[in-house]
């Protein structure tokens, strides 16, 4: 049976390397082509919010079922007292700073991730990244005071809803007017699905960090 099961895992293994031995398809046309549909220069993001949007969409619900996830799980727990944080100043100064890197990174790679190596997924890492070395440093409460009086939970599910609903849109056809190749405004809705998906993330990955702080004390 373990025989059975090694073959079974090596074809699965080496299927895409010999599907990826047939010379009629031209790399070179394919990117082209992406390029040309896409009107932005990061074919990455024209794969991931054009051509294979559908699956894209099924990573956003997953990501968003994992935090209701943390969220259920911990439901029932009490909050902390005690929050654990870094103590030494040179720590906490050195968290805040990148913190504040990571938050401009964040808007830049949301923002402009369709015309250089970026996007939602990468915005959205380096968003939740500022917001775990803020609590971190030891402004853990104040972090969290803010979260509920913002109601960020809330705008993670909008930005979800929004962003399927941009999705379907995009799929019945309808592109507005865009920008020159190379613009900001370029890329139809990829743009605005790359800041939907940042928001999305960012917030996801702060309600996860922020509910762990909460109710287990520290990360």
């Amino acid at each position: 049976m373990k025989i059975l099961v090694l073959i079974a895992a090596a074809i699965l293994c080496l299927a895409p390397l010999l599907a990826g031995r047939d010379s009629s398809v031209d790399s070179v046309q394919l990117i082209s082509l992406l390029v040309s549909q896409s009107g932005i220069p990061n074919t990455v993001s024209a794969v991931i919010l054009q051509a294979r949007l559908y699956y894209t969409i099924g990573e956003v619900v997953v990501f968003t079922l994992a935090s209701l996830g943390v969220r259920w799980l911990l439901s029932d727990a009490r909050p902390e007292r005690q929050i654990e944080a870094l103590r030494d100043t040179a720590s906490v100064v050195l968290c805040r700073l990148g913190a504040t890197v990571a938050a401009m990174v964040a808007v830049e790679l949301a923002l402009r991730g369709h015309l250089t190596p970026g996007g939602g997924f990468a915005a959205g890492v380096a968003g939740g990244t500022a917001f775990g070395l803020v609590v971190i440093s030891g402004s853990a409460r104040l972090a969290d005071r803010f979260y509920r009086r913002v109601h960020a939970d809330l705008w993670e599910k909008l930005a979800v809803l929004v962003f399927i609903v941009v999705a379907i849109i995009s799929f019945e056809g309808i592109v507005p007017v865009s920008g020159r190749f190379g613009t900001v405004e370029s890329g139809g809705w990829i743009p605005l699905l790359n800041v939907l998906m940042a928001i999305k993330v960012t917030l996801g990955s702060w309600t996860m960090v922020q509910l762990f702080v909460r109710y287990r004390g520290l990360l």
